[in-house]
Order: structure tokens, then sequence, then C-alpha cells
């Protein structure tokens, strides 16, 4: 069963979601990399969507449409009130605490900030500072570690077709469903993690990138579920420990979200930061992620973006990680360099 199908049993309200947030991600993957060629990324879809669509579910009436229409959905296909609906009951069924998948989800809005609040700006940084390492236990502090000696193997990595690095790896003697795609030039391996989750490892052939993220499409993964089998392999994948952070406010539209005072200009919201990390070793796999939204009075300013088997594991390849019980993509990402 693909992870983003409605699996056996009632279905979830969280389930009329799935689609619309899978294909927001594929579209903000894809303005995230041409604003970053050739570098690591990684972002929980699941977390900037859980964030934005609170938001925009309180905003004015007129606003409304367009936000939540940037999110992906269409409203003469889903109501406001299944929208939020399932947003809530995605917030409820998303964390996961077990010895091979980690997974800490949380939302809180700090208000009361800005000229004349009772909480000044440092104090409101170490208050938001604190809860977010405390949502995530640490994990999107300082994230990568030396290499330790007990490494057993380094292998080479290819970053491009000129460059390479020493990357520990790890060997994996198991059964896990794989698939070579000729359209797409490119191999998918997928993992099974406990707490009904799943990992897809998309290795492209060199030179074959831009195609397969041109071609990330909710299609296409329905595609390689099809397609894909269970084989016994033995393998060496590279282990990698990475984080990635990014701006979002820019690719969001253009709307006031309320919350202003009376007689004042509606709030805007002025930055979006989104920070993520993963872990994948032997001992499985931890990632966290967090989502923090600005809002300020008056319209946003411009800002200029910055410019941003057989099959050998040893190159660049995306990765998708998702809830399979509530058909929710959780991570998203491209790795370029294991070491970060």
């Amino acid at each position: 069963m693909a992870p983003w199908d409605v699996p056996p049993g009632p279905a979830l309200p969280c389930h009329k979601l799935s689609v619309s947030n899978i294909d927001f991600a594929f579209h903000l993957y894809r303005q995230l990399a041409s604003e970053a060629p050739g570098e690591n990324i990684l972002f929980s879809p699941v977390s900037v969507s859980l964030a934005l669509a609170m938001l925009f579910l309180g905003a004015p009436a007129a606003s409304r449409a367009p936000l939540l229409e940037g999110l992906g959905f269409s409203l003469t296909l889903l109501s406001e009130a299944e929208i939020q609906e399932g947003f809530r009951d995605l917030l409820l069924r998303l964390p996961v605490q077990g010895p091979r998948l980690l997974l800490s989800v949380g939302q809180r809005r700090f208000s009361g900030l800005g000229p004349g609040a009772a909480q000044d700006p440092v104090g409101a940084q170490t208050s938001i500072r604190e809860y977010v390492e405390k949502q995530t236990q640490g994990q999107l502090g300082a994230w990568v570690e030396e290499l330790s000696d007990a490494t057993a193997e380094v292998l080479a990595f290819f970053v491009d077709e000129r460059r390479a690095v020493q990357v520990p790896m790890m060997r994996q003697k198991a059964r896990h469903r794989l698939l070579q795609d000729p359209e797409l030039q490119c191999t998918v391996l997928q993992m099974e993690h406990a707490a009904n989750a799943t990992s897809f490892f998309v290795f492209p052939q060199r030179g074959g990138l831009a195609q397969l993220e041109d071609a990330l499409l909710p299609e296409t993964l329905i595609k390689w579920d099809r397609q894909l089998r269970t084989r016994e392999l033995d393998f060496h994948f590279p282990k990698f420990s990475i984080s990635s952070t990014a701006s979002l406010e820019l690719l969001l539209p253009r709307a006031a979200v309320g919350g202003g005072l009376p007689g004042q200009p509606g709030l805007n919201i002025s930055k979006v930061a989104h920070k993520a990390a993963m872990t994948l070793d032997e001992g499985g796999t931890e990632v966290a992620a967090a989502t923090s939204i600005q809002l300020t009075p008056g319209p946003r300013p411009d800002r200029d973006p910055s410019p941003a088997p057989d099959a050998e594991f040893n190159r660049p390849f995306l990765l998708m990680t998702f809830r399979t019980d509530t058909g929710s993509l959780l991570l998203l990402g491209k790795v370029v360099n294991p070491l970060g």
C-alpha cells in the first residue's frame, strides 16, 4: 500500500489532506532546489503546512482562499472546515517516540511581543529557543558531529562528476523494496521503519537529477509504488547526519493574516524560518523540524532572494519519509554531501 493512500479501516480526517500536502511539498522542494543548486536540502513539509495552515485559517475571510490555495488546496473540493479538522487531527497523530524512529511535533503561539509589549525581544527569543529545544530534544542545535573512531567503513561518495568525499557507509543484508526506473533513470529504494513510517531513497543516474526533480509529482509516487518489488539485498548505504535551514516568506502569497489592533493595519507575515535535521545509521533514524512565523504590521518588505543490488548508493539522492497511517510526508530533501 502506498503511504499516501488511505489505509484499511475507518478514514481519518487527515487523509483528506494527503495529496494536496504532497503536491505542495514537491512544489516547495523545486523552488528551494532552484535557489540552492548543488547543496543539501532538507525540510519537513508537514511542519511547514501545519504552521501555515493554522495561521491561514485564522486570516480574514477575503484572504483565506488565496492563502489556502497557496498551500495546494482547492476550496471547491475541500471546505475550510474539513481542512481545519484535518490539520488538527494530523497534529494529534504525528508524534512518535520509539527505538528506531523519533518524531517530535508541537505548536505554540508566542504573542504580546513588539514595541510596548510586556515581554522584551531577548526574553521572547529565549522562550522560543527553549520551547524548540524541548520539543526537538535538542536535535536542531549542534547537529553534525565528527566521525568517531568506531567507524567501520569509509567509501567514496560522488558529490558531482568531478568531486568525491569519504563517507562512512553501513552494510545491510535485508529485504527491501527496490525499483529501477528506466524512464526517469533512477533507482528507488524503500526502507520500512517502526511506527508506520517508511522512507524512499531515490538515486538518479549521473546527470539525471534535474529530470528527476521535475518529475516529482504524486503520480510519480503512485507509479513507483506499483512497480517496487521486495528483494533480498546486500549493499552499502551512506550514513548521514545533516541539517538545513530555509527562509520561506518570499514563496508565500502576500495577504494579511489578521490579528492587528482595532484601527490598525492587519498583521502580515514578515518571516518564515524553517529548520530540519535528520540522521540515519545502524541505530535507526532520527528527525526533527521546526517552523517559525513572525508577524508584523503593514506589508511585508521586499527582499532579494539569495542566489542560491547492483545499484551503487554512492551519489546524490533524494529522500522522502512518510507516515503511512496519516498519509503525510514528514521529510523531503536532497543529500548532495552526507557530511553536511
